[in-house]
Order: C-alpha cells, then sequence, then structure tokens
C-alpha cells in the first residue's frame, strides 16, 4: 500500500493525439528526453518532432523543461518554449502534433478526459473550426511559430467575413472565461486556452 502510494506522487506526463489513445509516463527519473530517437525516454514517431526534442528534468518537487534546439520548437500553455522553463500542475506542452500535460497530483487530467470524447467546455461545429484556425499556426507552422492565427487569417480559413470572424472569436472567448479587456493579448490567451482544453481537435 505504502509503495502504491508512494508511486502515485511521481508526476507524470499524460500524452495524446489525434487518433491514438492517451497514455500517461511516470515522471520519476532525474531527467526524462523527449523525442523520435528509439533511445529518448518517452519516445514520439513524428516527422514534425526532432531526435531529441525536449528535456524534462527533475529537482526535488520541481519540474524543468528545456527545449533541446529542435527543429519545430515546443509550446508550452501555448507561447514558444524558448528557455528553460518550471512546470506546473496542468500545463501543457506542444511537441509536433502531440500534447503532453504535466500532473503533479492524481486528479484526472483534462488532456485525458478531452481525449476520451468529454471535453470540460462544450463547444458548438462552429466554435470548435473557429478554435482550430486561430490555433492553426501552432500545428502547420511548428510551435515555434508562437503567434494564434489573425482575424484575417481565421476568417480566409472559415470562409467567412473578418466581422463574422470576430464575432466568433468574442463568442470563444466568453465561453472560456478570457476577459474582454485583454486587449491585444486576447487571441493569444483564447488560444492558450484552447490548447491547454484540447478543443481544436476533432470530437
Amino acid at each position: 500500500m505504502l509503495d502504491l502510494c508512494s508511486r502515485a506522487m511521481d508526476p507524470r506526463l499524460w500524452i495524446s493525439s489525434s487518433g491514438v489513445a492517451p497514455h500517461s509516463v511516470a515522471l520519476s527519473s532525474d531527467k526524462t528526453v523527449v523525442g523520435r530517437s528509439p533511445e529518448a525516454d518517452v519516445v514520439i514517431e513524428d516527422e514534425a518532432v526532432s531526435w531529441n526534442h525536449l528535456e524534462i528534468e527533475r529537482r526535488g518537487d520541481v519540474l524543468m523543461a528545456t527545449d533541446l534546439d529542435s527543429r519545430n520548437g515546443t509550446a508550452l500553455n501555448g507561447e514558444p518554449l524558448d528557455r528553460p522553463r518550471r512546470l506546473r500542475d496542468g500545463d501543457t506542452l506542444i511537441v509536433g502534433d502531440y500534447r503532453l500535460e504535466v500532473k503533479t497530483g492524481s486528479a484526472t487530467p483534462v488532456g485525458a478526459t478531452v481525449a476520451a470524447g468529454e471535453p470540460s467546455v462544450a463547444l458548438s461545429e462552429e466554435e470548435r473550426a473557429t478554435a482550430a484556425a486561430l490555433v492553426a499556426p501552432y500545428r502547420s507552422e511548428g510551435a515555434f511559430a508562437g503567434r494564434p492565427a489573425t482575424r484575417a487569417e481565421i476568417a480566409a480559413e472559415l470562409h467567412v467575413s473578418e466581422r463574422t470572424a470576430q464575432r466568433r472569436l468574442d463568442a470563444l472567448a466568453a465561453k472560456l472565461d478570457v476577459p474582454g479587456d485583454a486587449g491585444r493579448d486576447r487571441p493569444r490567451q483564447i488560444a492558450a486556452r484552447v490548447i491547454e482544453l484540447g478543443l481544436d481537435r476533432p470530437r
């Protein structure tokens, strides 16, 4: 019983991607390398992922993530991981087409729930399409693109006017509890929530 409890305390990385059943790995070693290499601690078979892409270092109760000069970069909560950053419970890393969610507690991770088809935020098909268009640059240009789509890009992708695209973004922001006074950073905040909750993936 004690052994089970101690193992449950280990932080875990929940890994999910479209068409792949979510699974988790324990971050029990001092260093965990994520990459396409067969020698990596966490192997991700995705051409967009570098041989040795990302390293997660455990320093006692602290987890640090470092991008290993990967070709397409890593995003942490929608932002480029351009320097070593501390990871906290619920943080989301994007590596290629894969979503890695950090869990330091015993609660069910959002990623596993979303991948199982039970999103914590219910979106209409229109809202889901808007969300997917918003975060498309992170997916197509690699995580290092570090920006959400512009209103014009969303309008072009969805074949609607920019005014309609803005209205849909406003509705999405309201549903995701992104404040209206966020200013120019608002699209990035919406994108971060979309990625965090995995709302851009097909149901």
